[in-house]
């Protein structure tokens, strides 16, 4: 038995009568209504402040430079690109080329006095040393036998031992004047690095205020460059033993031929010897600036140096060789004219053999002294160029610009050298060492700047002052849900 449904209770008026079954009368259809979407609270959380970093982590950074980020990496959209600082003449990041070229002349136009004061006294003095040696010789030469064997068919045997002691005491004064300059030029290439990396930060430096900061290291310098003459020495007596070796080998040291066959293999040989003397001089061009910056001494100066140029050789020659050719561009197209006037003037000014003497010692010191200014500007520029192949290799390996970053924020200049005081990788020839013992992380690692691509600091965590990602699309409605639904 089924039940009836239950009808509903009559309205007043109508006296309980049930209507007449039938077709129920036509209504109006609803009209459509919106209704909001419905956000659950557990699909979205306002963004909270991040907690303070414990240590041992990084904590975020906004974004300052570093090179643009390609689109889409970023979740939270800041894609801008922000220029390096460049407090000096140099960009704080790791150099190009030009800027390693263009700061080495801006460096040296800034620090005048102190550059090619410097260099100029080096050169000045380096002229008069060999002025003394080459002028008693070149008149010696000129009287015993231009004047005096002219009427003569052969030199009598007086003139020959005065020639002979003439070539002799040249030969000593020249080695003499080598070992001097040697020297000289190991204290002058320690000596410019000082303002040249002041310049990285804009602090200009005086004459007595870049001797004042060299001179604690100038007995390790001088030790540097006899250290560098022994292995010079060195390096030709084994190559003069081995030629003699291979000489005794092959016979041909009573042979008719010995002299030929010693010219060829002199030549043969030199080849790999001068190989390895240019890859050993690339490998510690970069040690008077370690010596200097980093308070080292000679054979840890060396081991930086070749620490530094590890895979980077091939760059650093290239640069360092680019160099050299601009300097000897540079030291050509202003002596060759002034050879040439001197080679013209010179016949002229001497036409007899009595006024060749007098005549030769003008033009020598005439032509020392413009070579003097020449080599004053070409040593400051190759000099310079050292100093910033330095600084980039730091940059690179030991995030050295973060130091000098972090000395150009303040504003202030100690008159210091700047980063003498940043520690370096303990472990000789590890490419990336901690430059933070028993200190506290930097903000950000070394290898990640902010505004480049790289691992979060923080993962799972908004940087301050973005937008959450949103759950919804961009219309602002939930997914399968459409206004009106």
């Amino acid at each position: 038995m089924t039940q009836e449904p239950q009808q509903p209770p009559a309205g007043p008026g109508q006296g309980g009568s049930v209507p007449p079954p039938g077709p129920p009368p036509a209504q109006q259809p609803a009209q459509p209504q919106w209704v909001p979407p419905h956000y659950e609270p557990s699909q979205w959380t306002p963004p909270q402040q991040p907690a303070q970093p414990q240590w041992g982590q990084y904590a975020p950074q906004p974004p300052q430079w570093g090179r643009p980020q390609q689109p889409g990496s970023n979740p939270y959209g800041y894609n801008q690109y922000a220029a390096p600082p460049k407090p000096g003449v140099i960009p704080l990041r790791p150099l190009r080329l030009g800027e390693v070229l263009d700061g080495a002349f801006q460096a040296a136009r800034r620090n005048g006095k102190a550059v090619f004061g410097s260099t100029l006294i080096f050169q000045v003095l380096t002229a008069v040393l060999t002025l003394a040696v080459s002028l008693p010789f070149l008149n010696g030469m000129s009287t015993s036998i231009f004047a005096d064997s002219l009427s003569q068919t052969a030199p009598t045997e007086a003139q020959l031992n005065n020639l002979a002691g003439s070539v002799l005491q040249f030969s000593i004064g020249t080695v003499g004047i080598a070992i001097i300059t040697g020297l000289l030029e190991m204290v002058l290439q320690g000596a410019l690095v000082v303002p040249v990396l002041r310049a990285t930060l804009n602090h200009k430096t005086g004459f007595g205020q870049m001797w004042r900061l060299v001179r604690p290291r100038i007995g390790t310098l001088l030790l540097l460059a006899l250290v560098y003459g022994v292995a010079t020495i060195l390096a030709v007596a084994v190559y003069m033993a081995v030629l003699i070796g291979i000489l005794f080998a092959t016979g041909s040291i009573g042979s008719s031929s010995g002299g030929l066959a010693a010219v060829g293999f002199g030549l043969l040989l030199v080849l790999p010897f001068l190989a390895a003397g240019v890859w050993a001089g690339v490998k510690v061009m970069l040690a008077p600036a370690a010596i200097v910056v980093e308070n080292t001494g000679v054979f840890a100066g060396i081991k930086r140096s070749w620490q530094l140029t590890r895979q980077n050789w091939w760059r650093t020659f290239g640069i360092a060789a680019l160099a050299a050719i601009i300097a000897s561009a540079i030291g050509a197209i202003i002596s060759t004219p002034v050879s040439l006037f001197m080679g013209l003037l010179l016949p002229v000014m001497a036409p007899g053999p009595d006024q060749l003497a007098g005549t030769t010692a003008v033009a020598s010191i005439a032509t020392s002294l413009i070579g003097a200014l020449v080599g004053a500007v070409t040593v400051a520029f190759q000099t310079g160029v050292m100093a910033l192949l330095y600084v980039d290799l730091r940059m690179r390996r030991d995030g050295f610009d973060v130091t000098l970053l972090k000395e150009s924020e303040s504003g202030k200049d100690d008159g210091g050298i700047p980063g003498r005081g940043a520690p370096v990788p303990a472990a000789a020839g590890s490419t990336q060492a901690a430059p933070y013992p028993h200190q506290p992380p930097p903000a950000y690692p070394p290898a990640w700047y902010p505004g480049q691509d790289g691992p979060s600091p923080h993962p799972g965590q908004i940087p301050p002052g973005q937008q959450p990602p949103s759950a919804y699309p961009p219309n602002g409605y939930p997914p399968n849900q459409q206004p009106g639904q």
